[in-house]
């Protein structure tokens, strides 16, 4: 089974983040001019949390507070579950299940090197299951 390395060697490891004092406005406005379900959350130079469209939806909305006024920090997700670079594709649909979450930053030694979503995981497995079946059929009409 894939890796979780696999996924970032082919999408990249862009990452985009917001300073712990940013409002909220500017995490959400950033999510959306990008196109994307969550932030990083930095704290100089180290990751403080995750804000995602969930954590906008029931911190904020919700309990109608002021995206201007609220400070992402304070209603960010801390602390931030990981994976590995090694991570497999199976290992880490199993954390996601199991912590509700849709991101998880790769984090390796301490060091980010991307963050893969739901969506990424899910497309490799895809990907993985069409090439076997692919394979399977080249083998049974024998053209492989």
């Amino acid at each position: 089974m894939s890796r979780v390395s696999e996924i970032l060697d082919q999408k990249g490891a862009m990452v985009l983040s917001v300073d712990i004092n940013e409002s909220v406005l500017d995490a959400i406005s950033l999510m959306a001019q990008v196109n994307i379900g969550a932030v990083l959350v930095q704290q100089n130079d180290s990751i403080a949390g995750i804000f995602t469209e969930r954590d906008y939806l029931q911190k904020i909305a919700l309990q109608s507070r002021s995206s201007p006024d609220t400070k992402v920090g304070d209603v960010m997700t801390s602390p931030v579950i990981s994976a590995e670079p090694g991570d497999s594709i199976q290992q880490c649909m199993e954390t996601m299940t199991t912590c509700h979450c849709r991101h998880l930053p790769v984090v390796d030694n301490g060091k980010l090197l991307g963050i893969v979503s739901i969506g990424d995981l899910v497309k490799k497995m895809l990907d993985e299951k069409q090439n076997e079946v692919e394979k399977l059929s080249q083998y049974i009409t024998g053209t492989y």
